[in-house]
Parts: C-alpha cells; sequence; structure tokens
C-alpha cells in the first residue's frame, strides 16, 4: 500500500470517527421513538445500524461492525416490540458504540473489553435460548423451518447466502449452524472449510448440513451431521439439533 493511499484510508477513518457521536445520538433517539410505538421507527433504526455495520468494515474499524452486526440481531429478534427493557438494552449497544470514539476503546485491550460485555448482553438476551444460524436460500423452506422451530428453546437468525453467513459467524457468536449444501454463492463446504480457517469464536461451531447431495462430505471441514431434503426433513432436523446441541 503506498503512502498516499495509506493517509487517504487513515483520513477517511478519522473523518467516520468524528461523525460517530451525531449517528450515534441519531440510534438513540431511533430507539426512543421505536420504545413510544412511533411509525416507522423500526425500519429507520435498523436502516442506521446496518448503515454503521457496513461503514465500520469499510473505514478500517471492525469492532464497530462487531457490535453492529449483534445489535441488528438483537433488534431483528424483538420483532418491532420494543418494552422498556429491551429500549434499556439497545441504548446499552449504543452506550458500546460510543467507547469506540476515544482511541482507547479500539485497542486490543478495549476492543477485548466490548467483546466480553457484548457477550454478557447475548447471554441475558437469550434466557438461555440457543443461538442457531440457518442458511437457506428458499424463502418458502425458511418459512418451514421458523414455524418448526418457534416453539423450541433457540434463537434463529435466517440468512439466504453464504457469504452473509460467513461475514455474520466471524463477527458475531452462535451455539449452532445450520446450513444448506445448495447456495447462490459459496457452497457450504467452503463456507464451513473457511470458518473452520478463521481465528473466530465460531471457528468450532458444530454444523449441521442439509443437502439433496449424495456427494460425501470431505471429513476435514467437520460437519457434525447431514440431513437429507426429503419428507422427514422437519423432524429429522429437529432431533438432530436437539442433540447436538445437548452434547
Amino acid at each position: 500500500m503506498s503512502d498516499d493511499v495509506a493517509l487517504l484510508l487513515a483520513e477517511m477513518q478519522a473523518d467516520f470517527i468524528d461523525e460517530l457521536p451525531d449517528r450515534c445520538n441519531r440510534l438513540e433517539e431511533s430507539v426512543m421513538a421505536l420504545e413510544q410505538g412511533e411509525r416507522g421507527a423500526f425500519d429507520e433504526l435498523y436502516r442506521q445500524i446496518h448503515s454503521l455495520k457496513g461503514s465500520g468494515g469499510m473505514f478500517g474499524v471492525p469492532v464497530i461492525t462487531t457490535i453492529c452486526h449483534q445489535f441488528e440481531s438483537f433488534i431483528s429478534a424483538a420483532k418491532q416490540r420494543v418494552d422498556k427493557t429491551a429500549a434499556s438494552t439497545a441504548l446499552a449497544y449504543v452506550d458500546l458504540l460510543r467507547t469506540t470514539i476515544a482511541p482507547a476503546g479500539r485497542d486490543a485491550k478495549g476492543v477485548g473489553a466490548i467483546e466480553t460485555a457484548l457477550e454478557k448482553m447475548r447471554l441475558r438476551s437469550l434466557s438461555g435460548k440457543a443461538s442457531v444460524l440457518v442458511v437457506e436460500p428458499s424463502g418458502t423452506v425458511r418459512l418451514l423451518y421458523q414455524g418448526a422451530m418457534e416453539t423450541q428453546a433457540m434463537q434463529l437468525v435466517m440468512v439466504e447466502r453464504g457469504m452473509a453467513a460467513l461475514e455474520r459467524m466471524l463477527h458475531e457468536p452462535f451455539d449452532l449452524l445450520v446450513i444448506s449444501r445448495e447456495l447462490p454463492d459459496l457452497n457450504a463446504i467452503a463456507v464451513v472449510a473457511a470458518l473452520r480457517e478463521a481465528r473466530c469464536r465460531n471457528s468450532k461451531l458444530p454444523v449441521i448440513l442439509v443437502s439433496s447431495n449424495p456427494a460425501p462430505v470431505p471429513p476435514h471441514v467437520g460437519i457434525h451431521a447431514v440431513i437429507r431434503r426429503n419428507a422427514q426433513l422437519l423432524p429429522t432436523l429437529l432431533n438432530c439439533m436437539s442433540a447436538v446441541l445437548t452434547r
């Protein structure tokens, strides 16, 4: 990287950090609007978090992306019903974002403190439930999964593509991955192989592969179970998930 490019990136990062207090203020206002039930408040808050998540990655502040991933999941799980307790948790995420404004919040010690706080918040919000990432390109199948799993002690995060799943797993801890082998971008084997090589909390995440492809799975990838797409998919999957989560 040339000195000119490095200087430009440093200037862009500095501008981003300078704007962060105002963006946090707007997030706080959106949380309060959502708690008060204002129309469109959920979409606006989600848009702001999603935008900030992308900016954190673009401008070289990955800890902001990590906070926003979990913040986004928390808001999505609330499903537009945010009471005082949920609003308090949402504001705690904003407070964590504020800690990254100072350089000390972005150094190794500061990032470690943020990750510890995020894990405590995640466990509180789960209330004993398992956090499950489901990667499935079919909207119909996602609805079937949602209906079958909504009565289980699980909090589901649904995505359609392998790259989106991998990005989330690099920034947000999960207890289980359920992934379709056939995806429109990266296939599941590539996603899991990349995850195993990553230095992140999910590198040893248990994986259930859902597939109509009879081709064998390379053993080094570390797939815990393979479920075939057939008439018994849902009950077989639920039984397998329960067995993996209780190991």
